[in-house]
């Protein structure tokens, strides 16, 4: 068909790129990390009753293997939500000491109550525009990324049309992660800015987060 339409008329045109190696491309990419503007990301934790066993088990893994490959000069926090919305951990420099606080209060996660999703993510974006605004390590060049992970019902609290509306003013991608979840309504958040869902039950999702962390972090 493409013949047919007249699209292969430059059949016989050669690149003059040499082929690229393996090795040469993770240097670009460890360059390209290095000058990038830095990453502001609030982890938001489903905790809440649904989330209770595997489901939350496959979440704590998927934390504790993806930091590493977060690089440090990142800034990084982590909120969990259930009847209500807790800050575990602030934003701070994804240094060795940040990191294994990351990890502790990964593994002190608990499942328990209903799902205020939407309040934590609000939770998440006023935490990301403060950073970027006051304090010490200000930055205003900071780009702030949520990366939600979560079964996707949410049953209390604020509704996504009540801060769809501010996602979008802020432009704030808002990766989502999914397990035993309705992958439909994490899609609806992910697609606001045009931010990836992954569902951690069908994907291998370490893998995926890995590759997601190396590109963004």
């Amino acid at each position: 068909m493409a013949i047919k339409y007249g699209f292969n008329v430059l059949d016989d045109y050669q690149s003059d790129a040499k082929a690229v190696s393996g090795d040469e491309i993770i240097q670009a990419q460890k360059i390209w990390k290095e000058a990038k503007n830095t990453i502001c990301a609030v982890f938001v934790a489903d905790v809440s009753g649904s989330m209770d066993g595997e489901p939350l088990n496959k979440l704590r893994r998927s934390l504790i293997d993806g930091q590493y490959h977060i690089g440090e000069d990142n800034l990084v926090g982590l909120v969990s939500h259930s009847n209500d919305v807790n800050i575990d951990l602030p934003i701070a420099k994804f240094d060795a000491k940040q990191r294994a606080k990351f990890a502790g209060a990964v593994r002190d996660l608990k499942a328990g109550g209903s799902t205020a999703t939407f309040d934590a993510i609000a939770v998440a974006m006023q935490m990301l525009a403060d950073h970027k605004a006051v304090g010490d390590d200000a930055d205003p060049n900071l780009r702030p990324m949520i990366f939600v992970l979560s079964d996707g019902n949410s049953n209390r609290g604020h509704s996504l049309d009540e801060i769809e509306g501010i996602v979008r003013e802020l432009g704030m991608p808002i990766d989502t992660i999914g397990y035993n979840a309705n992958i439909p309504e994490l899609q609806k958040i992910s697609r606001i800015n045009e931010a990836v869902c992954i569902n951690a039950d069908t994907e291998n999702v370490t893998y995926k987060l890995g590759q997601l962390f190396n590109a963004e972090m």
